[in-house]
């Protein structure tokens, strides 16, 4: 049955109560069931309630209210010993140039729509100034981060059953919405050999590109760094299902990305014994083995597809990474000036919102390029523009110093992998891509441990602060919940 908008309304009201309510009992846990449901919400708006989809669009973010105003209006004790150093002014300037310059835009014509905009661009940045007091020391941290990995398995399972179904399977589908509207699923291959690009658990195939390149980090460092069961777990499970993923989903960028990556962190961390696991380099010889003769054995068709792809694709890999965003700047550039044409217009859901509320069209129509890059040049104007992509410059700085600072560690192997996914994310998708938003937010938030530092005064002689995550033991502060280790180095 589809339910009309008064009925998604009130349906969105009473739940959006429950949940804020629930998010606010442990912000914690409600960050980790945001970061889980943004692997699922695909799924579910596809599969199980799709005549809810705008509904399931926004439950991550509903859950992340919650933990937003738990923890920056109603912090708990160990919140507050902890102080993050961050250039608070430069942000706060990047958010009042966007709302000023991109939302307070008469073109945009609604109070709801400016509000979505900045919803796009902004609502994931608080999300970083908590990851960093998610991990109560390194083993914690590591226990975490291998159970998420664990996603990859199912999701990578079901990207291979939609590579074989079929485009025309019931698997094979987008999350339809009256927001975004209707698309075809997009296909690979020639003649005999066409199939469906895959999108695993999410909406579309770009989330599902961010899953496989996030998820591949993730499993390759806790692989370097770990020994025994789990690491034959990630070695046979996670590394070669998320590579075969990355060339069904027929997307250069995805496979290129995962090569680059393994490259240098792989390399980086097994030679230079960052990881500080046994035999590092030994296993990364193995594991290469086993992932490249896995993925040409078992997904030979997956190969030969992406293959047929890329020679007769219409563009290069380096034209959509390079030349395309800096065509769009140029082209964006010559249609705006300071104001733009108002934050969010060219998002697709932009279009279904003005046609659920009625909302007329903006006097001028905001041009699309093929690139997120021109697209957010022509919504913000050259100021809002400017401050934006040096705030992402920053996010990508923050990563690169928490590599150099760090020592040896899974923590270092790790922040090297965040750098690379920012830099080649710096010309990708963020805004349009509500999946690869929360993960650089996150990424970026797990980059910010180093920065961490003690408020908490010494009570008496000899006693310690808390101190710094993720990487080694200290002695614990007496009352504190959540103890941290030092960093050092």
């Amino acid at each position: 049955m589809k339910l009309t908008i008064s009925q998604m309304m009130a349906l969105g009201a009473v739940g959006t109560t429950v949940i804020v309510f629930l998010a606010m009992m442990n912000w914690r846990r409600a960050v980790h069931a945001a970061l889980i449901v943004a692997l699922l919400e695909g799924a579910i708006r596809k599969w199980v309630f799709p005549q809810g989809s705008e509904l399931v669009y926004f439950f991550k973010d509903i859950i992340l209210l919650g933990a937003y105003l738990k923890f920056f209006l109603f912090p708990d004790q160990d919140v507050r010993a902890w102080r993050l150093r961050t250039p608070g002014t430069f942000i706060a300037c990047v958010c009042i140039a966007l709302t000023f310059l991109g939302a307070v835009n008469l073109n945009i014509g609604s109070i709801v729509l400016a509000i979505y905009g900045l919803k796009i661009y902004l609502w994931y940045i608080p999300l970083a100034f908590m990851v960093p007091l998610l991990f109560r020391d390194q083993r914690h941290m590591t226990t975490l981060l291998f159970r998420y990995s664990l996603f990859a398995i199912p999701i990578c399972l079901l990207g291979v059953a939609q590579f074989f179904a079929g485009a025309d399977s019931p698997i094979n589908t987008y999350a339809t919405s009256d927001l975004a509207g209707v698309q075809n699923v997009a296909t690979f291959g020639a003649g005999q050999a066409v199939r469906a690009r895959i999108t695993g658990t999410f909406s579309y195939i770009g989330g599902h590109n961010v899953f496989v390149i996030v998820f591949f980090i993730i499993s390759l460092c806790l692989f370097l760094a770990m020994e025994g069961k789990r690491r034959l777990v990630l070695l046979f499970g996670n590394l070669p299902l998320l590579l075969a993923n990355s060339f069904m989903t027929g997307s250069r960028g995805a496979v290129f990305s995962l090569l680059g990556i393994a490259a240098v962190v792989g390399l980086t961390s097994s030679m230079s014994r960052v990881g500080k696991a046994r035999n590092t380099f030994i296993y990364m010889f193995f594991g290469i083995i086993v992932a490249v003769g896995g993925v040409t054995i078992f997904a030979g068709k997956a190969i030969d597809a992406f293959q047929t792809r890329r020679k007769t694709a219409g563009d290069t890999f380096e034209g959509r990474a390079f030349y395309h965003p800096l065509a769009a700047v140029g082209a964006a550039g010559k249609v705006v000036d300071i104001m733009g044409f108002g934050i969010g217009t060219s998002h697709p859901a932009t279009l279904g919102i003005r046609r659920a509320l009625k909302i007329p069209n903006p006097k001028k129509e905001c041009p699309y390029y093929d690139s997120e890059i021109g697209q957010c040049l022509a919504e913000l104007g050259w100021p809002a523009f400017l401050m934006w992509y040096a705030f992402r410059i920053m996010m990508l700085m923050n990563c690169w110093q928490a590599f150099r600072q760090s020592p040896p560690s899974i923590f270092k192997s790790l922040a090297l992998g965040f750098f690379s996914y920012h830099l080649l994310m710096l010309s990708g998708q963020m805004v349009l891509n509500h999946t690869a938003n929360v993960f650089i937010c996150a990424t970026w938030g797990f980059c910010l441990i180093p920065r961490l530092e003690s408020v908490v005064r010494r009570s008496r002689p000899g006693q310690l602060p808390p101190t710094r995550p993720p990487l080694q033991q200290q002695p614990v502060l007496r009352g504190s919940r959540h103890p941290r280790p030092a960093l050092r180095g």
